[in-house]
């Protein structure tokens, strides 16, 4: 190891001269003296990581090797200047380890190609003496600015000699987090020379941003934002917020600024996003990573946030604009991003619908080995594309790095590159969302009501100026639902936290306005309004969306916790505790004065101990006329692992009792399902019950009994059946219970064999009720990755809404075939480890060392040391499993597809 060092230490001596030299214009070197045998294993070591050519999709492209180490290393942040000089960042403080050989300093590199054959000529440091330098920029000007983890520098050469003699500290950023990732990331210059700066979530510490001119912007619990000043580091102001680790944006040649945002944790998808001014993109650190919380999302869902225009694979960190650089035909409308994590490039084309972006998602651009981390990428004037490349998968320096260069064939006629700081004309949508600042208030009032999010959230900001007040005052009492919520989240973005104003609009005729009215209540951090809240759960319907928000607000409300946060602390936001007034839940449950609705709400949130602490009243409800509490109850009881004493014999007479209304004795008997231990003889009588869906869930619940009884049990009972006489439904699930338990019943039931005949037999039918029950059956196991109701697992996409977007063909296949088609969030990852076991899981997050955590299909979080590691790659199959048709009824499909195609808006609380 020691040798290594040296070896490396020669290395990077060598490179120093070389440099030196190649800024005096020397015609004589004098290099380190370096022995024979370190020669041979610098070769050696390079050989070890010899440049394994990544593949492009396009063979109308090729991709050369421009420069790699020793002449880089560990390269970050790249800009070509209208000199073709390439400005890289060389990292050499990323968390190095203990005997890391090179620099104590980063620099900036600077390669030149004077020839413009692809092979450099010339290489030097620009800069030095940098420390956690993340990226860079050049302003109009040509000015080249730098942004490091803590503040943004701007780096001059006054005397024009290729090296800079001038370091001025423009921005800093106050906080107590040291990760760089979580810091400043990001930099880039408009056409009028405003500088935007990106904000990674400061592992949810306070932060401040201070200015040349004592402006300042500042924060505690939100997400990472993007700043903008100008050059000279005056006038700071917030541009957008609600972002997670924000690695890179750039303009478009349309003038719409693009940003990818990385690694969002629990809940997907990294983003390719369009910003604009005032834009929240959901998420918020207060509320932790899991992306569940009811005030936080980044799918533009929530009230007053923005959609994201595409879904991008693990860890984006570069993004570029086609238009600039010499592409043939096809990619006008695209953008590239590089994809670290996935060892790849992806290419999106985008779509403006009105004023706001989309794309029909990522396809393959460029494709690599493991030991391709695309990082930054960029283009010099012919319009060739450059790619700086970290190599390893090792978060810490470890000496080694590329440069990529992409071009066209010579034959292949291309498009003609257009510069960053070109005066395209704008995009229709950009135009549109400008002439919002000069339109009346009639077109105000009707662009508030528009289906465009975009141009919505641009009416928004108009209607939030200080010159509007009168009109918001106006449009309170408007009566579009729309315009009303328009004139909420403006006077909520100028921070008119008003309690007569939020108590108004809690008792709006509209439930989303009431449910923004709640966010705002709790996001105000103003423990007047604790009183006016309650009022929400007496006004009209509760969907479980309100409910959530509901105590999310008392959360936030009660106790210390709104106190922490104003005065920003101690420590971190997302560590601050928050909880629930002891008791709520269940006086909210037991109140004879709460809608139904809202007691069924608060059942289903009853702990484990609450329900032991109230079985008695439990129990009396279960005992009472009320079928819709009488519901609640048992399927609350469901989702428990214990029964308190005498609860399973009310169930069984609640399953027993045919003047009992149907859904009743259903839920009755599927609670049952979970907790039958020693016998079932008591359901035999109903599967001959007149209440088709009586019998049907007795026989699942046989069945899920078969499932766990001794083979001789299992063995009895069928023979008992077989002599009974019962009708096809009934006898097509026991059926398929005995095929399971490999115990032989006579019954002829044609399972269709191909797509096409499932997706006929599927076309119609089926009852959504049996099918909720069907889906959270043990045996199927839905709700073992998927969330509906505020309940499940979260491996898989909440289904809540699953028919929003969904057909009912596209659902049949999703279940047929779940690896045909699934959202990039829900990519699976393996881990081969060196015992040959392979581990599957979901979420894929590398850490210092090369440790990888995975967060397995079961849920849990398993860390694997590098050491045992064989290899990791991502899985070509989804985390659902196939063949789960195979374990049900063809009667059973029917009601599970049924029951997704009910899953619309609306039906959230249902």
């Amino acid at each position: 190891q020691s040798i290594l060092c040296l070896v490396q230490n020669e290395a990077y001596a060598t490179m120093d001269c070389l440099t030196r030299a190649s800024q005096m214009d020397a015609t004589c070197i004098k290099l380190p003296m370096i022995s024979t045998l370190c020669v041979v294993l610098i070769a050696a070591s390079t050989a070890a990581f010899s440049a394994e050519t990544p593949q492009l999709a396009d063979d109308r492209l090729t991709i050369s090797l421009f420069a790699e180490s020793p002449e880089i290393v560990t390269p970050i942040g790249m800009v070509i200047d209208d000199q073709d000089r390439i400005f890289v960042v060389e990292s050499h403080t990323h968390h190095p380890l203990a005997d890391y050989a090179g620099p104590s300093h980063d620099r900036i590199k600077m390669f030149i190609d004077s020839d413009s054959d692809g092979q450099v000529d010339q290489v030097s440091v620009f800069a030095d003496g940098l420390t956690q330098a993340m990226n860079i920029a050049l302003s109009p000007e040509g000015q080249l600015y730098v942004v490091c983890a803590r503040e943004v520098l701007r780096l001059e050469d006054r005397d024009s000699d290729g090296i800079c003699d001038h370091q001025e500290q423009i921005l800093q950023l106050v906080t107590q987090e040291r990760y760089a990732h979580n810091c400043l990331l990001g930099i880039t210059f408009d056409r009028d020379g405003w500088m935007y700066v990106a904000r990674g979530n400061v592992g949810s510490h306070y932060y401040r941003f201070q200015g040349q001119d004592r402006s300042s912007v500042e924060g505690f619990g939100d997400g990472g934002n993007v700043v903008r000043c100008r050059s000279d580091g005056t006038q700071i102001e917030e541009f957008a917020t609600g972002f997670w680790n924000p690695f890179d944006l750039k303009f478009d040649h349309f003038g719409r600024l693009l940003l990818v945002d990385n690694d969002p944790d629990a809940r997907g998808p990294n983003r390719l996003l369009q910003v604009v001014r005032g834009g929240d993109y959901g998420y918020k650190s207060l509320y932790g990573g899991g992306g569940n919380h009811p005030f936080q999302g980044w799918d533009g869902t929530l009230p007053g946030t923005l959609p994201f225009i595409a879904g991008t694979g693990e860890a984006p960190s570069g993004v570029i604009d086609c238009r600039r650089a010499a592409l043939p035909t096809g990619y006008d409308k695209s953008v590239l991003v590089t994809i670290w994590n996935e060892n790849s490039i992806e290419k999106f084309d985008l779509q403006e619908s009105g004023s706001t972006l989309t794309s029909s998602g990522r396809q393959p651009f460029v494709t690599g080995g493991k030991q391709f981390r695309p990082v930054a990428i960029d283009c010099d004037r012919r319009g060739n594309l450059f790619i700086t490349d970290w190599v390893l998968v090792d978060y810490p320096n470890h000496g080694h790095g590329r440069i990529w260069r992409i071009s066209p064939r010579a034959e292949i006629e291309t498009s003609k590159p257009v510069s960053y700081f070109s005066t395209s004309p704008e995009s229709p949508g950009m135009s549109q969302l400008r002439a919002i600042e000069s339109v009346g208030h009639e077109d105000l009032i009707e662009l508030l009501q528009s289906e465009d999010q975009f141009l919505v959230h641009a009416a928004r900001m108009r209607l939030a100026n200080s010159s509007m007040a009168q009109l918001r005052d106006l449009l309170q009492r408007h009566s579009s639902a729309a315009v009303r919520m328009g004139m909420l989240l403006a006077s909520k973005q100028v921070k008119l936290d008003s309690p007569e104003l939020i108590g108004a609009f809690l008792t709006d005729a509209d439930i989303e306005i009431r449910r923004a009215a709640i966010m705002w209540a709790g996001e105000s951090m103003n423990p007047s309004v604790r009183d006016d809240l309650d009022r929400v759960l007496t006004t009209g319907t509760a969907s479980r969306p309100l409910f959530e928000a509901y105590l999310a607000a008392i959360e936030n409300l009660n106790g210390d916790f709104a106190a922490a946060v104003l005065r920003r602390g101690p420590g971190r936001a997302n560590q601050l505790m928050r909880e629930l007034p002891a008791g709520l839940i269940a006086k909210i449950a037991r109140d004879a004065n709460q809608s139904i609705s809202v007691r069924e709400l608060a059942i289903e949130k009853l702990s484990d101990l609450e329900l032991s602490q109230n079985s008695d009243w439990l129990q009396q409800l279960l005992n009472s006329t009320d079928d819709k509490l009488c519901v609640a109850v048992a399927k609350r009881y469901a989702d428990t692992a214990v029964l308190q004493d005498g609860t399973q014999e009310i169930l069984a007479r609640l399953a027993l009792d045919s003047s009992r209304d149907s859904e009743v004795r259903c839920e009755a008997i599927f609670a049952l399902s979970r907790h039958l231990r020693d016998t079932v003889d008591d359901l035999l009588v109903l599967l001959s019950a007149p209440d088709q869906n009586v019998a049907i869930e007795s026989a699942r619940t046989i069945r899920a009994w078969l499932d766990r009884a001794a083979a001789a049990s299992a063995a009895s009972l069928v023979g008992q059946l077989q002599q009974s006489d019962l009708g096809g439904a009934v006898m097509e699930r026991l059926a398929a219970a005995a095929a399971l338990n490999k115990v032989n019943i006579d019954q002829k039931v044609q399972v269709p064999q191909t797509k096409e005949q499932w997706h006929e037999v599927l076309a119609e039918g089926g009852d959504a009720l049996r099918g909720r029950r069907v889906f959270a059956s043990d045996r199927v196991g839905c709700t073992k990755c998927h969330t509906v109701g505020g309940r499940g697992g979260t491996l898989g996409p909440d289904l809540a809404g699953v028919a929003w977007s969904k057909s009912r063909s596209q659902i049949i296949d999703s279940i047929l075939d779940p690896s045909a088609e699934f959202a990039p969030q829900y990519q699976a990852w393996l881990v081969i480890t060196s015992d040959g076991i392979i581990h599957r899981g979901l979420q894929l997050d590398h850490k210092a060392g090369g440790k990888i955590n995975l967060t397995l299909s079961d849920g849990s979080l398993k860390q694997f040391a590098a050491e045992e590691i064989e290899d990791y790659q991502a899985s070509p199959t989804s985390l659902m499993p196939t063949g789960l048709f195979e374990v049900m009824t063809i009667g059973e499909f029917q009601d599970l597809v049924a029951y997704l195609c009910s899953r619309s808006r609306g039906s959230e609380g249902k």
